[in-house]
């Protein structure tokens, strides 16, 4: 069974890693024609390369893959497109979009505004480039509604009560974290390692969440961040709307009303 806590890897050795033989359902798609495939895609979409981080696991089985990109950025994040991929069967070929926080380095991955998937069978080694472009181009305006998403849980302000239910919902009744994430969340929370520029926030809470997340498996990464994403958008519409519905009883507006002003 594998046990590691440092999953990091290089582009060179994921280009080596042999696929299976082909059969009748199944195609393989080797991590070297994804990373080609990848770069050629963001060349051709015109997105400037600023970093690439490999991962993988099960010897090399299962990888993924997060390309940084320096001209689709603001002052705290960059646009980020990310790829899953297994020669073991145990995964389909995936692409997602996000972003990565520029002062820890957290990933975000947003499923919801473009996570792009193939099973690894038909005409999956039909792919180009120019696919893969023309889904980038697309996903680029992933950006701007992660920009919205950042903005509204930065106005949305959590007590020590919301914050440990929404700990709990997290690790109680959702699958994208684990007690390790458990006690680094409470560790981050207790004695932050960055300053998000929201203290007390959702946003502040989802970050510490993140920076809990680097380390897990690779098999895990996308789809958790995705899940965790979805969780925080979900949970900043319904903290709102507590708030506006307070605000209407008092006669007031609420001061935790989210306004965006992009």
């Amino acid at each position: 069974m594998e046990n590691k806590t440092n999953y990091n890897t290089t582009k060179q050795i994921l280009m080596g890693v042999q696929a299976p033989s082909e059969t009748n359902t199944y195609k393989p798609f080797t991590h070297a024609q994804v990373i080609d495939l990848t770069l050629e895609g963001l060349h051709q979409a015109g997105f400037k390369l600023e970093d690439e981080l490999y991962t993988s696991a099960r010897e090399g089985q299962v990888a993924n893959a997060r390309y940084v990109i320096s001209n689709v950025a603001d002052n705290e994040m960059k646009f980020q497109i990310g790829w899953q991929n297994s020669l073991n069967k145990s995964l389909s070929l995936k692409w997602a979009s996000g972003v990565r926080i520029i002062i820890c380095k957290n990933g975000v991955v947003n499923g919801d505004f473009g996570a792009f998937k193939k099973k690894h069978q038909g005409d999956i080694a039909e792919f180009s480039p120019k696919h893969i472009s023309e889904y980038i181009k697309r996903a680029g305006d992933t950006f701007k509604q992660m920009q919205e998403q950042r903005e509204a849980m930065k106005q949305v302000e959590i007590d020590e009560s919301v914050t440990a239910h929404l700990v709990g919902e997290m690790f109680m009744n959702n699958d994208f974290i684990t007690s390790t994430q458990l006690n680094i969340i409470k560790r981050e929370i207790q004695v932050p390692s960055f300053d998000y520029g929201a203290d007390n926030s959702l946003w502040q809470l989802y970050n510490h969440l993140t920076f809990s997340m680097k380390d897990i498996h690779p098999s895990l990464w996308m789809e958790n961040h995705m899940q965790a994403h979805k969780f925080f958008v979900n949970q900043a519409g319904i903290l709102v709307n507590s708030n506006k519905n307070e605000a209407i009883d008092e006669y007031h507006i609420s001061p935790n009303q989210v306004k965006l002003e992009l």
